[in-house]
């Protein structure tokens, strides 16, 4: 398996945490689990014309060759069926703000195929990326052309930019609380910035810090976890590893090569 990351150079490094390649996955089990990050993926698929995914309800949901898939607080399953030579976008909590018109709240917990979002001009990307032929030639095609999709500046709302950095440390209320806004209209402001209300995304910060903490050690104590990712108790880090990912944490399993945000489904 070939896989490769890129970090873009600002402007978008403020905005996108990497553009990733992947050539070669071929993994025994036909789907996986990608759990929440409170960000928004950009999945091009460089050898077929279709990208599947299902729901919660697993329902199959068929795509063209590129997909966006909104900013999630819940898990979905993706089809590796045909899953071999793919790039992508990672965009930070609220990094594709500058590339729509729409609140992201809209597109809270839903695909988009990518000519929907950007018509023609994704077509024309992905045949310029498929012209480069190796990531090291199509990571720059895709950062000159990125660039030239953003319909807003490149600016962020600095309550907003405060509250992502602050969420991974503090409680939503003392963080509202220092933006100098009122609660109702700083949770709105963030909806249409970010895609979901503060407190969900501070759940799913502390969810994505107790996977870091699964992911690093050998021998694992729920409890130890559930006090060091600052849960009530073990009961109530457990319910909410299972709202994020369907499983019991004892169930999750990362896959090899992989972010810890893909994990094997457990049948």
């Amino acid at each position: 398996m070939l896989l490769r990351t890129y970090i873009p150079r600002a402007p978008l490094s403020m905005f996108v945490d990497y553009f990733w390649y992947i050539e070669g996955y071929n993994p025994a089990h036909s789907k996986e689990l990608a759990l929440p990050d409170g960000s928004v993926e950009v999945v091009i698929n460089l050898m077929d014309d279709s990208i599947r995914l299902y729901n919660l309800a697993g329902k199959e949901l068929n795509y063209g060759s590129s997909v966006l898939c909104g900013p999630h607080s819940e898990y979905f399953l993706i089809d590796n069926g045909n899953e071999s030579k793919v790039l992508g976008i990672h965009f930070k909590p609220g990094g594709l703000r500058p590339f729509i018109n729409e609140p992201l709240d809209e597109i809270l917990n839903i695909h988009v195929s990518l000519d929907l979002l950007w018509g023609l001009e994704a077509h024309r990307l992905r045949n310029e990326l498929l012209e480069a032929k190796i990531p090291e030639r199509m990571f720059p095609v895709l950062e000159r052309r990125l660039i030239a999709l953003a319909v807003q500046p490149f600016e962020q709302e600095p309550a907003v930019l405060y509250a992502l950095h602050e969420l991974h440390h503090l409680q939503v209320s003392e963080v509202i609380d220092n933006t100098g806004w009122s609660h109702r209209r700083f949770n709105q402001l963030f909806k249409e910035n970010v895609g979901m209300p503060p407190k969900r995304l501070s759940r799913i910060y502390r969810f994505q810090n107790a996977l870091h903490f699964i992911d690093s050690r050998e021998h694992i104590s729920w409890l130890d976890i559930a006090i060091a990712c600052n849960y009530y108790d073990q009961a109530h880090f457990i319910k909410d590893f299972q709202a994020f990912s369907g499983l019991n944490p004892s169930l999750y399993k990362p896959i090899d090569g992989r972010h810890h945000n893909h994990a094997e489904l457990s049948m």
